[in-house]
C-alpha cells in the first residue's frame, strides 16, 4: 500500500500552499512514481491510496485524481488498484446498481427514487451534495468506472475497515481526527462478495491516534 492519505491532496488541495507548492508536488509525484517503478518487476502487489468517498467522491474531484495519476511517470497497469478509507470513518455500505453517466452513479442522488434502498444509506448526507460515494463500496465502484472511462484501466480495491464499525458516530462528517465513539468494522478478510473488492483490512491500527487533539 503506497502513500496513504497523501496523493489526493495534489488533486483537491492545491490552493493550500503546503500542498500546492512546487517542491511538495514534485516530491510526491516523483517519489510515488519511483516507488511503483522500483517494485513493479518484483512480483509485488501494489495498491496506491485513493483517500475515501467523503473526500474524493465528488465527480470533479475524482476526475482530478484520475488526471493527476495519468500525468505521473508510471504505468497504471503496474498497480493492482487502490486502497481507500485508510484511518477514516466512511461506512462500508453496500454497492448500488450503476445508473448514470460513465463517471457518476445517479442511483441515490436527490433526483432519483431510491433513497430507501440499503445501498443509499447516507449518514454523512453526501448525496445531498451530489456526491454518489455515500459509502466506500460505492466509492470503489465509481473510481473503477472513472479509470476505465478515462484511462482504460480497471483497478481493484482494498478498503480499511479498522474504524468504521459505527457508521453515524460523527456530528459532522468533515471531522476526521480521533473520533470518539468509533469502532472497528468488518474483520480482515478477502471474502468481500464483490470481484472488484480484493479485501477488507485494518490498514491503520484501530484506535491509533491521528496525531492531533
Amino acid at each position: 500500500m503506497i502513500e496513504p492519505d497523501s496523493l489526493p491532496n495534489l488533486a483537491t488541495n492545491l490552493a493550500d500552499y503546503h500542498c500546492g507548492n512546487s517542491a511538495t508536488q514534485a516530491s510526491y509525484k516523483i517519489g510515488a512514481a519511483y516507488t511503483i517503478n522500483k517494485f513493479k518487476d518484483l512480483n509485488v502487489t501494489m495498491y496506491l491510496d485513493a483517500a475515501h468517498g467523503g473526500w474524493v467522491g465528488w465527480e470533479d474531484n475524482t476526475m482530478k485524481f484520475v488526471s493527476l495519476l495519468k500525468e505521473m511517470d508510471f504505468d497504471l497497469q503496474s498497480l493492482r488498484g487502490f486502497s481507500t478509507n485508510v484511518a477514516n470513518y466512511q461506512p462500508l455500505g453496500k454497492m448500488c446498481p450503476w445508473s448514470g453517466s460513465a463517471t457518476r452513479n445517479d442511483y441515490c442522488l436527490p433526483d432519483q427514487q431510491h433513497q430507501s434502498d440499503e445501498c443509499c444509506y447516507d449518514p454523512c448526507r453526501l448525496e445531498s451534495q451530489w456526491n454518489d460515494s455515500n459509502n466506500e463500496m460505492n466509492y470503489a465502484q465509481m473510481l473503477q468506472h472513472n479509470f476505465e472511462h478515462a484511462a482504460n484501466y480497471s483497478p481493484h480495491f482494498i478498503i480499511d475497515t479498522g474504524r468504521n464499525g459505527k457508521e453515524a458516530m460523527r456530528q459532522d462528517c468533515a471531522n476526521w481526527c480521533n473520533i470518539r465513539g468509533a469502532g472497528v468494522g468488518v474483520h480482515p478478510t478477502t471474502e468481500t462478495g464483490y470481484e472488484v473488492i480484493d479485501a477488507f483490512f485494518w490498514l491503520k491500527t484501530p484506535g491509533e491516534s491521528d496525531g492531533c487533539t
